[in-house]
């Protein structure tokens, strides 16, 4: 009769067999692709499935085995966690680390700087030149219904409310997402100059007034003096006669506007017609906006450039005519009020 202990031998060494085995095969098909050659940029599209997911890794250089990716995720129960993106793949990285990166959506980003006072074709421009969006992508988004319905803007698009600033973001996001972003900045930045609980009406001067401050000031401490002139203008009656609003509508930035471009037919055209325009003519960093929200308590009506980057400020048109006389000897209007 055998003794009981032999038998026991062959059945404790399959499994051990199986796990041994198991384990060998997940290492091997575990381990990095390759431990040789650069990073590379690895693109997971929107809506695509892991299986294709898997393949592209694969075809990339970048797993052993496009199956063992899959039963890993689903595995894991991570398939629903993979995030659209692209993604810096490390030749040295397991597929494990793969996974990783993919499902805690570390992608790629990358910088860009919009500067205060672009009007949107301009920031269109720029963000195409730097590779974000392309321009025809960011004017869409720009003028969509409802985009604008959601915040609340009260215009045919959303000029004035970019907010310029300098953004870190993940590459390959849509025009949508970067004009979204901006927006928000904006309506974050209201808020902490402590503007809530306003009308559209109030919203819509104060950017647009906003606006206007940024294309007209150079120097930071003429902002609440240049807002509290436009202010004073328009409770007077007055035509706001911005050489900013001219240019808006030319297209193009002139150092000196001559007379005949004030007599350009648009009702953006301050020197042709009454009131603000109808919407902003740029988009205001965050001091012009607190210049707009804070104007000096001033009785300025005039300012006239002194071709130095400051100006000169006025209460009477005849001191603004001899400003002009002093300043302005070229006959050219350049930058004032009259």
């Amino acid at each position: 009769m055998p003794k009981p202990g032999k038998k026991l031998i062959p059945i404790i060494a399959i499994p051990l067999v199986v796990v041994a085995t198991a384990s060998l095969l997940f290492l091997h098909f575990n381990a990095p692709a390759g431990v040789h050659g650069r990073p590379q940029l690895f693109t997971v599209h929107q809506g695509e499935s892991v299986s294709h997911v898997a393949a592209h890794l694969r075809d990339a250089g970048h797993i052993r085995s496009d199956r063992f990716f899959t039963l890993l995720v689903r595995l894991q129960r991570s398939s629903s966690k993979i995030k659209a993106g692209e993604y810096l793949v490390r030749p040295e990285l397991r597929t494990t680390g793969i996974i990783e990166i993919l499902t805690t959506g570390t992608v790629v980003t990358q910088r860009f700087t919009v500067p205060e006072g672009l009007h949107i074709r301009q920031i269109a421009s720029l963000l195409q030149e730097e590779g974000v969006v392309r321009f025809d992508e960011f004017i869409q988004a720009s003028q969509d219904k409802t985009m604008l319905e959601r915040y609340a803007i009260p215009f045919s698009s959303a000029e004035g409310f970019l907010f310029p600033d300098t953004y870190v973001v993940a590459k390959g996001l849509s025009a949508e997402q970067i004009v979204t972003l901006m927006i928000d900045r904006f309506f974050e930045e209201l808020t902490n100059l402590g503007f809530e609980g306003y009308s559209d009406e109030e919203l819509s001067k104060i950017v647009i007034i906003a606006s206007l401050v940024e294309r007209e000031a150079k120097i930071d401490s003429e902002r609440p003096l240049i807002a509290a002139v436009f202010y004073n203008r328009l409770s007077k009656g007055k035509r706001l006669e911005s050489c900013a609003t001219v240019q808006y509508v030319l297209g193009k930035t002139k150092e000196r506007l001559l007379f005949s471009d004030l007599r350009v037919d648009s009702p953006y055209n301050t020197y042709l017609h009454k009131g603000l325009p109808p919407g902003p003519i740029s988009n205001p960093g965050a001091k012009s906006i607190q210049a707009a929200l804070f104007p000096a308590d001033v009785d300025y009506l005039f300012f006239v450039s002194k071709r130095d980057g400051s100006h000169y400020f006025s209460t009477t048109y005849q001191e603004h005519l001899e400003a002009i006389e002093q300043y302005n000897q070229t006959g050219a209007v350049g930058h004032q009020i009259s």
